[in-house]
């Protein structure tokens, strides 16, 4: 599970929760996480920030991936980051929310990072 109870809670139901613990997160752009998440068999927990400014979406990766981190146009958070967790059930929005529930665990780094190469 994507959760951790480290995390300040900051809204009803969400959650300020550091990175680099549990999981390290890989913040991307909707269109290419979109595309990506259709090339990758069994992707992990997924969370979407869908700001209107810039909508992105979060996969959350085994710690201590995001040390090695280097696609372009995307942002690995792990030690001295934060990440906004939406509530667990949330799965619509308005607001952030879980495309791919966290429940499904991790995202293997290599498969990401494989799967956003090949969207790029």
């Amino acid at each position: 599970m994507i959760s951790d109870t480290a995390g300040m809670t900051i809204a009803p139901g969400m959650r300020l929760v550091p990175a680099g613990v549990r999981w390290d997160a890989v913040k991307v752009d909707r269109h290419l996480a979109v595309r990506a998440i259709e090339l990758i068999a069994m992707p992990g927990a997924v969370a979407v920030d869908p700001a209107p400014s810039e909508p992105a979406l979060y996969f959350f990766v085994p710690p201590g991936s995001a040390a090695a981190w280097d696609v372009p146009e995307t942002t690995a958070l792990g030690h001295n980051a934060h990440v906004v967790l939406p509530p667990e059930h949330k799965e619509a929005p308005p607001g952030p929310y879980w495309l791919i529930a966290q429940r499904n665990g991790l995202t293997p780094a290599a498969v990401l990072r494989e799967a956003l190469v090949v969207v790029r």
